[in-house]
């Protein structure tokens, strides 16, 4: 985690699974995962991280990290679902889908050996060893969720963080990474448009406005991205004058760059 305050750690979407319920793609198993993936990501989206909880409506959709496409063992792989907006889901993910779909062999190799059942709610080693392939195939680097990819030492997380004084985001910063696994996520970030001047978000220089505006530190439900969730946390742990200081500073900083 980066100590740094002007860095926001985006995290691995992490489940937890309760061995008690039923979750799948569809039916009564759907509506549970969608409800915990919604919970597990805070109402964002785990790609772009736009909300997609607005007024009580869920503007999400269950999402297969693997394509459904591949296997018909991971169509209700609940492990190998996540949840995104409908942009993520039906856009920027489904680019190059057919280039790196899975061999004939990998896909066979799969089903022999993987032990799956209506009520798995375990990431197998099987699984993880198909997500390893599908990252090496062309177009596969995504930063699959939930759960994340790891690096070449399978033990680092490859991760992202906001840039907050440039307004974008980045290869975290909190692990060494060599070319090849910063280009990793540098595609990743591309792919989901995450910088680029349509789509990034603004949502982080409202907030700001906002402070400044009416000398307060707002809820952090009342942002559409989970940037401005992240740096409200940080914020919170400090006095708020400080907090205060601290934006007025930032805000200063965006304008100098242009980002305003």
């Amino acid at each position: 985690m980066s100590s740094n305050i002007l860095l926001l750690d985006i995290p691995n979407f992490e489940p937890k699974y309760k061995s008690d319920t039923l979750y799948g793609y569809t039916g009564k198993g759907g509506e549970n995962l969608k409800k915990l993936l919604t919970e597990t990501s805070k109402g964002y989206c785990m790609y772009c991280y736009s909300r997609i909880l607005v007024d009580r409506k869920n503007f999400g959709s269950l999402e297969h990290s693997i394509e459904k496409i591949n296997c018909n063992k991971l169509v209700n792989c609940s492990v190998n679902i996540s949840i995104a907006c409908s942009k993520c889901n039906l856009s920027f993910k489904k680019q190059g889908e057919k280039h790196r779909k899975l061999s004939e062999e990998e896909i066979k190799e799969f089903e022999r050996l993987a032990e799956c059942s209506a009520d798995c709610i375990n990431k197998c080693s099987k699984y993880d060893d198909l997500r390893k392939s599908y990252a090496k195939k062309l177009g596969g680097e995504i930063i699959l969720q939930p759960f994340g990819a790891k690096g070449k030492d399978g033990k680092k997380d490859l991760s992202i963080q906001y840039d907050v004084l440039n307004q974008k985001f980045i290869p975290s910063t909190t692990y060494q990474y060599d070319k090849e696994e910063r280009q990793f996520i540098e595609r990743h970030i591309n792919r989901f448009n995450l910088n680029d001047s349509k789509y990034r978000t603004k949502e982080f220089v409202v907030f700001i406005e906002d402070v400044i505006e009416y000398k307060f530190i707002p809820k952090k439900n009342r942002y559409c991205n989970l940037v401005v969730e992240l740096f409200i946390e940080k914020l919170e742990k400090m006095p708020f004058e400080k907090a205060l200081k601290l934006c007025e500073i930032v805000y200063g900083q965006l304008v100098i760059n242009g980002k305003i």
